[in-house]
């Protein structure tokens, strides 16, 4: 059997944000139409990165209604629609770090109604150089990334995104890790709409088209992406676009 949905990956908060700048009430109709609009997401489970408001939570139970919710101590949140995913089991692990500040990545486990298929997806945000250094954030970033590798074996995990603060495939870095580790990036396994534009810049500046992706999706081996998009519909919904992806997972 194939388990064949759509996943879409948001980071929704934004490093721009303040009580007077880019308010989140008006980001929350545009992060709606993100989601739920004609060209919008459309997923059946989304995988979201600084759900760390009240206001960001009651927001979501009002786009996503009657969904299942993973909510963490990370802020590294999944939600699910129950009519195509059951939740199984869910988790939240330490990914440690070289700064004051603890990483974790949430992992959920479902069974895919349609097929019976069981499959395990997990979302996290590693270190960034925001109130440390760009060397401390990087060495907290290749701890990060070894321990996300040991846990997808651990755990079989079959789709891994984030918000991972990393652009280039090196042997310390979580691209290079987690691709050494027989994970594939989504812009390998297909096409990827619109993946010319920079995945962060500052709410309210021009879209970038540089090619730098530092939000992933990875694929574990019995995983693959059918069609994606990095989605620009809303580019101030927050400092970050989402992704969206179709995945097929192969039972075991």
């Amino acid at each position: 059997m194939v388990a064949t949905f759509r996943i879409g990956l948001k980071n929704v908060l934004g490093s721009n944000w303040t009580r007077m700048h880019h308010r989140w009430p008006g980001r929350a109709v545009m992060l709606e139409r993100e989601m739920n609009g004609p060209e919008g997401m459309l997923a059946s489970v989304y995988f979201l990165v600084e759900v760390n408001r009240a206001a960001e939570r009651r927001s979501l139970a009002e786009i996503l209604p009657g969904w299942d919710v993973v909510r963490s101590h990370g802020c590294n949140d999944v939600y699910s629609d129950p009519t195509v995913h059951r939740l199984i089991d869910w988790s939240e692990v330490k990914l440690g770090t070289r700064t004051r500040q603890m990483r974790y990545v949430t992992i959920a486990r479902y069974e895919h109604l349609a097929s019976g298929v069981e499959w395990t997806g997990a979302t996290t945000h590693l270190s960034s150089s925001v109130h440390t250094t760009p060397e401390k954030a990087a060495a907290s970033r290749t701890v990060q990334g070894r321990r996300l590798a040991e846990l997808g074996a651990e755990h079989g995990i079959d789709i891994l995104t984030g918000d991972i603060n990393n652009t280039v495939a090196r042997e310390d870095t979580p691209r290079g890790i987690l691709e050494a580790a027989g994970y594939t990036d989504w812009r390998v396994a297909t096409e990827v709409e619109n993946v010319g534009y920079d995945t962060h810049r500052p709410i309210g500046e021009p879209p970038r088209q540089g090619g730098e992706h530092l939000d992933a999706i990875y694929l574990g081996p019995r995983a693959t992406a059918l069609e994606g998009r990095v989605q620009i519909t809303e580019p101030d919904s927050s400092d970050h676009f989402g992704l969206a992806c179709t995945v097929a997972i192969e039972d075991d």
